[in-house]
């Protein structure tokens, strides 16, 4: 039996069929954020200076030794604030998504609305292009499921690039739990369908930018590329 691998999508040989096929996740509670009259998220202070200069507050340590691990543990909150804003940004993404399609449907319905008075009044009218509401739901759906995938999953594979790099600093050698969560990882991801696979290679993705960035002070413009198996690894194997 071939090992399984972990493949981008032009190695995978992806068959395009549909975006609307997810593995769905459990739905997640929302929290609005306050906003301002204008509809801009009201600011708040992450870090408050108090006694020093610069932005970090709660720097505990008064010996240099506990100062070094106080600094590590805001590298490592900042470091994950970032991962979390730009999974943000992502989420936003669909969330345009779902809002187009309703100005989309929206249309649809005044066209139709329209049409219905004119057809009533006598008067000739070509009767719009509407979707039908099996379809609306299946679209509606197909992104709901994609926004709670994305926040359900967000975490693990952010583990997933953090073991995956500290595998690669330390040579390629790694714990037996290391592997263990590794060779997880990949079995579920090459059990999803295509959609959620793309998706999961996007977090993956973006979690090995910033933590190359933040952890292994990476230039953001040569950032290495992140790890996949390779086609011909598997081909070899057979």
């Amino acid at each position: 039996m071939s090992k399984i691998l972990f493949l981008n999508e032009t190695d995978r040989n992806a068959s395009y069929k549909t975006e609307y096929r997810y593995k769905t996740a459990k739905p997640v509670k929302a929290a609005k954020p306050k906003r301002d009259d204008a509809g801009f998220i009201i600011p708040y202070a992450m870090f408050r200076p108090i006694r020093e200069l610069g932005l970090i507050c709660e720097l505990l340590g008064d010996t240099p030794v506990r100062r070094s691990a106080d600094l590590k543990m805001n590298l490592d909150y900042l470091m994950k604030e970032a991962y979390e804003h730009a999974i943000e940004q992502i989420m936003c993404g669909v969330r345009l998504q779902e809002v187009r399609c309703q100005m989309q449907f929206n249309a649809e319905d005044r066209a139709w609305e329209h049409y219905t008075r004119l057809r009533e009044k006598g008067q000739y009218a070509v009767m719009p292009s509407v979707t039908v509401e099996e379809r609306r739901r299946v679209i509606l759906g197909a992104i709901t499921w994609k926004y709670d995938w994305i926040q359900k999953h967000k975490k693990w594979c952010f583990q997933f690039a953090d073991a995956v790099i500290t595998r690669e600093k330390n040579g390629g050698t790694e714990s037996w739990s290391q592997s263990q969560f590794i060779e997880k990882f990949i079995q579920v991801a090459d059990s999803l369908p295509e959609a959620n696979r793309r998706l999961l290679d996007q977090l993956y993705e973006t979690a090995w930018e910033v933590i190359q960035i933040y952890r292994y002070d990476a230039d953001p413009c040569q950032v290495p590329a992140p790890w996949y198996d390779k086609k011909e690894e598997n081909d070899a194997a057979e």
